[in-house]
C-alpha cells in the first residue's frame, strides 16, 4: 500500500513538473513545441512525457484545466461576502493571472464563454459556478442593480480576462492596482446595467 501511495506521489510531482514546463515554453514560445521538447524543458524522459500524454494538445488542455481548478479553489476559498469578498476575489485572480497568464493567452478557446458553459465545458463551468452565486450575492445584497446573472458574469470575465491583466502587468502596473482598477471598471459597468 505505502509503495502505490508512494507511486502516485510520484506520478503526480511528475505530472507537476510537466505541467510548469509546458507553462513556460507557452509562455516562452506559445504552442510551438512537441512532446520531446516538454521532456528537454522539464528535465523527464521523453518517454515519461508519453506516458503522461498522447500529444501537446493534451497538454494544453491539462495545463489550461489545471490553472482554472487553481484560480476556482482560489476563488471559492476567498471569506466575506458582498463588495469586500468581490474585490478579494478580483486580487486573487490578479495573483494568480500574473503567474500563469501569458502561457494561457496562447491556448484560448475560440468558443465564446457562455456557449463553453453551455456545453458543459468542466472548467468552464466550474469558473460560472464560482462566479455566478457573488454576482447573485451582490444583487441580494443591493451593490448593484438587479441584472441577468449570465450577462454579469460574462462581462466579470471579459473584464478580468488575462490578456488584460498581463498587458497592465507589462505596464508595470502592480498587482494591488490591476486589482482594483479592473474591479472598479467592473463594478462601474455592473452599475449602470438599467
Amino acid at each position: 500500500m505505502v509503495n502505490r501511495m508512494r507511486l502516485r506521489r510520484d506520478t503526480a510531482r511528475t505530472r507537476d513538473r510537466l505541467l510548469d514546463a509546458a507553462g513556460e515554453l507557452l509562455a516562452e514560445r506559445g504552442v510551438d513545441f512537441s512532446l520531446p521538447d516538454l521532456a528537454r524543458a522539464s528535465g523527464v524522459a521523453t518517454a515519461t512525457v508519453y506516458r503522461h500524454f498522447d500529444d501537446v494538445g493534451d497538454v494544453h488542455r491539462e495545463f489550461y484545466y489545471r490553472l482554472v481548478d487553481e484560480l476556482v479553489a482560489e476563488l471559492n476559498a476567498v471569506p466575506d461576502h458582498g463588495i469586500q469578498r468581490f474585490e478579494k476575489l478580483g486580487q486573487r485572480w490578479v495573483d494568480l493571472a500574473i503567474q500563469w497568464g501569458r502561457a494561457a493567452t496562447r491556448i484560448r478557446s475560440s468558443d465564446g464563454f457562455l456557449e463553453r458553459v453551455r456545453k458543459q465545458d468542466p472548467p468552464t463551468s466550474a469558473l460560472y459556478a464560482a462566479l455566478a452565486p457573488v454576482v447573485e450575492e451582490l444583487v441580494e445584497e443591493g451593490a448593484i442593480p438587479e441584472q441577468d446573472v449570465d450577462y454579469a458574469t460574462l462581462l466579470w470575465i471579459t473584464v478580468f480576462d488575462e490578456r488584460v491583466i498581463v498587458d497592465l502587468a507589462e505596464l508595470n502596473w502592480p498587482p494591488r492596482r490591476i486589482a482594483r482598477t479592473l474591479s472598479a471598471s467592473l463594478n462601474a459597468a455592473w452599475q449602470a446595467h438599467d
